[in-house]
C-alpha cells in the first residue's frame, strides 16, 4: 500500500519534503538564518520594520527618520501582500512566512496554469509539470518582490481565461492581483505584454479582443488603487527627486551585446533563472531538433507558431530590451516621448524571463517524456538539484545550511552575516541606553549601512533610498565632497545614482559591505563637520577606529563590542 502510494505521488511527496525542510530549517534557525543583504537587508527588511515602529504603514503626512527626514509615501505601500505581513508579524518571522509564501504561490500558480493549458493532457504530464514547478520555485529571486516572480504564470492564466472564457470573478482577480505585483517592476511590462497581444491578436482574429482590453483596465485600476502614493509621486508630486539627476550607463555595440549575452545566460542578479548550466543547454539542443526537423518536412510555417519557438523568441526580446536600455539614443527619445519615464528601468523586462526559462523547459521535457519517461523525470530532478545547489545572493535556503554547517564543522563562520548579526540588536540597544539616545537626536553609519541603524530605531542622517528629494541630495553632498573630490569612483558613484547616501571611505575601498571577517584597521575619514552638523548629525557609529578623528572635530566617546557580534562600534560625538 505505502509503495503504490509513493510510486503514484513520489512527484507530490518531493514537493510537498522541499516545503517542510526548508520551513523547519529557517523556524528552527530564525535569527541565524543567512539571506540576501543587497537591496533586503539593507533596504526594504529595513524600511517595512520601521513603518511598523512607527505606526506609519497607513499614515499620510508622516515623516520617517531616515536621511534626516523623508515623506512615509517614499517607502513600500501598504496594499502590498508580502508588506502586509511586516504589519502583522515581527520582521523576522514575517520574511521567513514571504519566503514560503513565495515557494506555495510559484508551485501552484505553475499547476493552475498547466491544468488550463494542458487540459485533458494534464493527467498525462502532471509529474513532469510537478518537477517544473518545483524548480520555478526555488529560484532564488528578490526577496522584496519574490511574490512579483512567483505569481507570473497566475497572472498568465487569468488572461488566458479571460480570453477564453469569461468570468466577472476573473475581473476581481485581475483588481486585486497588484497585491502580489509591483508595478515599477512587473505591473508596466505585463500591461504592455497584454496591449502586444491585443494587437497581434486583432489582426489575426479581425476582430478587437474587448475581454483583453477590459481586464487591461481593471488590472490598471488595481495598480493604481493599490499603489497610490506610488503614482502620486510619479505623476503629481512637484518636489524634484534624485530619479531626475541620475546618469545611466551608455554603452557602444561591443557592450549591448555583451549586456545581451549576459542577460540571456546567466539573467541578472535580482532575477537568475539559474538556467545556465543544464536548462539551457537542453532547450538549445530541442530548439535547433524541432527546427530542422520542421525544414526537413518542409514544414517551415509551423516555426513561427510552435509555443516553444515563440517562447525563446519572447526571452530574446526581453534580453534585447535589457541591452537597448543601455543605448542613449533610445533612452533619450523615450524620455522624450514619455517624460514620465525618466529614471524609470524599462529593462525590467528581462525579470520575467526567470518563468519564461522553465516554461520552455516543460516543452523539452514533455518531448522527452513522450521517449523516455524516466529520463523525463531524470532531468527534471537534475533541474531541481541545480537550482537547489547553486549559490547566489538570494540562494536563501542554500547560504543558510551552508553557514550553519561549515560553523558547526571547522567551529568557525564563513565571512557572512546571519540575520541577527547583520542587525546586532543586542549591541545596538547597549549603545543606546549608555548615551541615553533620544529619537530626535540624529546619526550616520561609517563603515556600516545605515540600515543597521535604522533598524534599530536611530534616527539616520545618511541612508538608502530609491525616492528622495534632490535638495536633500545636495545638502548631503557638501558632507561627504572632501571624499568625492579626493575619490572619483565615489564621485561617479553619488553625483550619478546617490540613492546610497552614506559616509565613503576615504580609501576608496568599499568598508559598509563587510562581511563577518572583515577588516577593522583604523580608517580616515574625510567629512565637512559642519556642513553633517547642519543637518542634525550629532553621533557616528563607526565600524572601525577613526585614525584622523581630531582634524575632523570628532570626540571618541567609547568603543563596544560583544562576544555574539563579529564585529564592533566605534562611537563619535560631533
Amino acid at each position: 500500500m505505502t509503495m503504490n502510494i509513493i510510486k503514484k505521488y513520489w512527484h507530490l511527496l518531493i514537493a510537498a519534503g522541499i516545503f517542510i525542510v526548508e520551513a523547519v530549517v529557517f523556524l528552527v534557525l530564525r535569527e541565524n538564518i543567512y539571506v540576501g543583504i543587497l537591496d533586503n537587508l539593507d533596504l526594504f527588511i529595513t524600511q517595512l520594520k520601521m513603518l511598523r515602529d512607527n505606526d506609519a504603514f497607513f499614515a499620510h503626512g508622516q515623516m520617517m527618520p531616515i536621511l534626516r527626514s523623508i515623506d512615509r509615501n517614499y517607502f513600500p505601500s501598504e496594499f502590498s501582500l508580502y508588506n502586509i505581513l511586516f504589519f502583522l508579524l515581527p520582521d523576522l518571522y514575517a520574511y521567513i512566512v514571504g519566503y514560503l509564501l513565495k515557494l506555495l504561490m510559484a508551485f501552484f500558480s505553475c499547476i493552475l496554469l498547466a491544468k488550463l493549458i494542458l487540459q485533458d493532457k494534464y493527467a498525462n504530464y502532471s509529474k513532469i509539470v510537478t518537477l517544473v514547478s518545483i524548480a520555478f520555485a526555488l529560484l532564488p529571486v528578490y526577496p522584496m518582490y519574490a511574490l512579483c516572480f512567483a505569481s507570473i504564470p497566475f497572472v498568465l492564466y487569468l488572461f488566458i481565461r479571460l480570453y477564453r472564457e469569461p468570468r466577472w470573478w476573473l475581473y476581481v482577480l485581475l483588481f486585486f492581483y497588484p497585491l502580489v505585483s509591483y508595478f515599477t517592476f512587473f505591473g508596466a511590462f505585463i500591461l504592455g505584454y497584454v496591449l502586444i497581444a491585443a494587437v497581434i491578436l486583432a489582426i489575426r482574429d479581425k476582430k478587437v479582443p474587448w475581454r483583453l482590453l477590459g481586464g487591461f483596465v481593471v488590472l490598471m485600476a488595481g495598480f493604481v488603487c493599490f499603489e497610490y502614493r506610488l503614482f502620486g509621486i510619479m505623476l503629481f508630486s512637484d518636489v524634484a527627486t534624485i530619479r531626475e539627476s541620475m546618469v545611466t550607463a551608455s554603452l557602444g555595440f561591443g557592450g549591448l551585446l555583451g549586456s545581451f549575452w549576459e542577460a540571456f545566460w546567466y539573467g541578472v542578479i535580482h532575477a537568475q533563472p539559474v538556467h545556465a548550466y543544464f536548462v539551457l543547454p537542453l532547450c538549445v539542443a530541442y530548439f535547433v531538433w524541432i527546427n530542422v526537423n520542421y525544414i526537413r518536412k518542409r514544414q517551415a510555417r509551423r516555426i513561427i507558431r510552435d509555443p516553444f519557438n515563440l517562447t525563446i523568441l519572447f526571452i530574446i526580446f526581453n534580453c534585447a530590451v535589457y541591452a537597448l536600455y543601455f543605448w542613449e539614443p533610445l533612452r533619450n527619445l523615450v524620455e522624450i516621448v514619455l517624460p514620465p519615464l525618466k529614471g524609470f528601468q524599462y529593462n525590467r523586462t528581462v525579470y520575467f524571463n526567470t518563468f519564461a526559462w522553465y516554461f520552455a523547459f516543460f516543452f523539452v521535457l514533455r518531448a522527452v517524456y513522450q521517449k523516455k519517461k524516466l529520463f523525463a523525470y531524470l532531468c527534471g530532478l537534475i533541474a531541481i538539484l541545480v537550482v537547489g545547489a547553486r549559490q547566489t545572493e538570494f540562494s536563501d535556503f542554500y547560504n543558510t545550511v551552508y553557514c550553519n554547517l561549515y560553523k558547526a564543522v571547522k567551529h568557525t563562520q564563513t565571512n557572512q552575516l546571519s540575520y541577527g548579526e547583520f542587525y546586532g540588536e543586542v549591541l545596538m540597544e547597549q549603545i543606546k541606553a549608555d548615551i541615553d539616545y533620544r529619537p530626535e537626536q540624529g546619526a550616520c553609519a561609517y563603515g556600516f549601512h545605515p540600515a543597521m541603524l535604522s533598524y534599530n530605531g536611530i534616527t539616520t542622517i545618511d541612508g538608502y533610498c530609491g525616492y528622495y528629494s534632490q535638495e536633500y541630495k545636495e545638502a548631503f553632498r557638501e558632507v561627504i565632497a572632501p571624499t568625492l573630490e579626493r575619490n572619483d569612483y565615489w564621485r561617479e558613484y553619488y553625483d550619478e545614482w546617490a540613492c546610497r547616501a552614506y559616509l565613503f571611505s576615504a580609501s576608496g575601498v568599499n568598508t559598509y559591505n563587510f562581511g563577518a571577517n572583515a577588516d577593522s584597521s583604523p580608517q580616515e575619514i574625510m567629512i565637512d563637520t559642519a556642513a553633517l552638523k547642519s543637518l542634525g548629525c550629532d553621533y557616528i557609529f563607526s565600524r572601525t577606529e577613526i585614525s584622523n578623528a581630531d582634524k575632523m572635530q570628532l570626540i571618541f566617546v567609547k568603543e563596544y563590542r560583544i562576544e555574539e557580534i563579529p564585529y564592533g562600534v566605534y562611537l563619535y560625538r560631533l
